[in-house]
């Protein structure tokens, strides 16, 4: 009992300070990120693999921190409790209230844990945090009401993907563990259980791998919450081993799947050379199975080991035995480059769905079952400490044509979301883990603001080119006539009153050919799309303790 007692006395004298900040918190986020082109955060900081740990980045216990960024100061007290002589800590969590609604149809992009629903919906979140010396525990549970108002949702849009539309015929309700997670933490790193969203990859509204644009699902992590300085550069991380279900819906998707769970076993490699500052190269790769076809082997437990190229596993000269264990792998690189003297960031991602069968063929057919985005960010100085921001992004999802040539009458059966080894893609509960446009969707973004410290006035272009294999597939027609596109203009406003923050966004969509349909005047000499206009409107609501 006393050896007991004297390993808690001593892990309780080191730091944790592990409080991380969530992935989409409203008006913090985007605003630390812009504070580094601002040259006001840490340059070794990637911001590629998140939740980041603000705590690590700056000087100040509390995450939610708004000085960093140039905001107003906070009024009062934070709610934070010490014991054990100031070696524990507890620490209330901000209450975040988010509201939606879409008047004709879901428009669909990252959003948070929020469902494909017409009418309102709301998420709602609270908890709290607690350290003892290096292990932190983080309760933050959240809560989804949905209106779910009934609308013609048309074809499902994946063969090998659960994209739900639609959550059962009713309003929906749920309740999540959120942002939870039990973490022991040591230097740069930390180990432990969580439900918290991950998002890999230097996306600003997409992701090619993992995004907040679903649940947050179980997984056990390794991870760093700040840079690992080396002399060859810095290095940040994570690994996960976690758990993905289905819907509670499997008959909104027009598939016959089964009930069984899948494993999920991903990496994710940062690395800032320490002679290119404001340069970040890196790797992502993620292998999903379901858990019946899994054994108890190191290369079901740690597929992420295994080679890139599929040569390298045939056994008499082909892959059959291999193909039968059924994983599915998804591999990205990415680059990001922050240049602080121009206020600016361009970065990549790059992906590859399927194995490549040697290096040579890689290089021949590079574009085979890849899926990529790009983007960039800059500020302009204007007068009373503003600034202009101008970002963009593209994000190209649909296959390349070579699909067509290289397996004639299949295009449209796989995409970069969903395989045929696992038929409910990489989704979670109906959710596309990575991209928030659905699958196979192309989607342009351009966005242009006034911003100061935590405040924001802007507005926002989209072109969103959606579901493009499956119209391929059911329509057998490669022309952009009758494809389904959404033009949207956005005005943006992100303001700070002491510890609340305000982000809302205004929506207006023009949905030309809306799923694909013939408008009832339309006739085969004069075909005529049916197009429909829809608004979305979002406000979300932090308030700071």
């Amino acid at each position: 009992m006393k050896k007991i007692l004297f390993l808690i006395i001593i892990l309780s004298t080191l730091k944790a300070n592990s409080q991380s900040l969530p992935v989409g918190f409203p008006v913090l986020e985007e605003g630390i990120r812009r504070a580094q082109l601002l040259g006001n955060l840490d340059s070794t900081v990637s911001f590629t693999v998140r939740p980041v740990y603000p705590t690590k980045l700056s000087e100040t216990f509390n995450p939610y921190t708004i000085q960093i960024m140039g905001g107003d100061s906070l009024s009062g007290k934070d709610m934070l409790v010490r014991f054990w002589k100031g070696h524990g800590k507890i620490q209330l969590l901000p209450v975040q209230l988010h509201t939606e609604f879409n008047t004709h149809h879901p428009y669909p992009q990252v959003n948070g844990p929020m469902v494909q629903n017409r009418g309102f919906q709301t998420f709602a979140s609270i908890g709290a945090y607690a350290e003892l010396g290096p292990l932190t525990i983080q309760f933050q549970p959240e809560h989804i009401w949905a209106q779910n108002k009934d609308y013609a949702y048309g074809n499902s849009k994946s063969i090998y993907t659960e994209y739900l539309e639609r959550y059962g015929h009713a309003g929906y309700n749920t309740l999540l563990m959120g942002q939870s997670s039990i973490r022991l933490n040591l230097g740069a790193f930390s180990a432990g259980v969580s439900n918290e969203n991950i998002w890999w990859g230097p996306g600003q509204y997409n992701s090619l791998l993992f995004s907040n644009n679903a649940f947050g699902f179980q997984h056990l992590t390794l991870n760093t919450r700040k840079p690992a300085k080396t002399f060859l550069g810095s290095f940040e991380g994570q690994f996960i081993m976690g758990r993905l279900e289905g819907s509670e819906f499997p008959e909104l998707t027009q598939h016959n799947l089964t009930d069984d769970w899948r494993y999920i076993n991903g990496i994710n490699i940062s690395y800032q050379p320490k002679w290119i500052p404001g340069l970040f190269v890196g790797l992502n790769r993620v292998f999903q199975q379901y858990d019946r076809d899994r054994t108890n082997s190191l290369g079901d437990w740690f597929p992420i080991f295994e080679v890139f190229t599929k040569e390298s596993l045939f056994e008499d000269g082909n892959t059959v035995e291999y193909d039968e264990r059924a994983q599915d792998q998804q591999v990205t690189i990415f680059g990001r480059y922050v240049i602080p003297k121009a206020k600016a960031e361009l970065y990549f991602e790059y992906g590859k769905r399927d194995h490549s069968v040697n290096w040579r063929e890689f290089f021949i057919n590079p574009d085979h079952a890849r899926a990529f985005l790009m983007g960039f960010s800059k500020l302009f100085s204007i007068e009373n400490n503003a600034f202009i921001q101008v970002r963009g992004e593209m994000l190209q999802q649909q296959e390349s044509i070579n699909m067509l040539i290289r397996y004639p009458g299949t295009g449209g059966d796989s995409n970069w979301g969903g395989h045929y080894q696992v038929r409910h893609g990489f989704t979670h509960r109906g959710q596309m883990l990575g991209p928030g446009v659905g699958p196979s969707s192309n989607v342009q973004t351009i966005e242009t603001a006034w911003v100061k410290g935590t405040k924001k006035l802007g507005i926002r272009l989209d072109r969103l080119n959606r579901h493009q294999d499956i119209y391929v597939k059911q329509f057998n027609d490669t022309t952009s006539q009758g494809r389904w596109v959404d033009l949207n203009l956005g005005l943006l406003a992100d303001w700070q009153f002491d510890r609340l923050l305000l982000s809302s966004q205004l929506y207006f969509i023009n949905s030309l050919n809306y799923q694909w349909q013939l408008h009832p005047n339309s006739t085969p000499d004069f075909p005529k799309g049916h197009d429909v206009f829809n608004v979305q409107g979002q406000i979300r609501a932090a308030y700071l303790f």
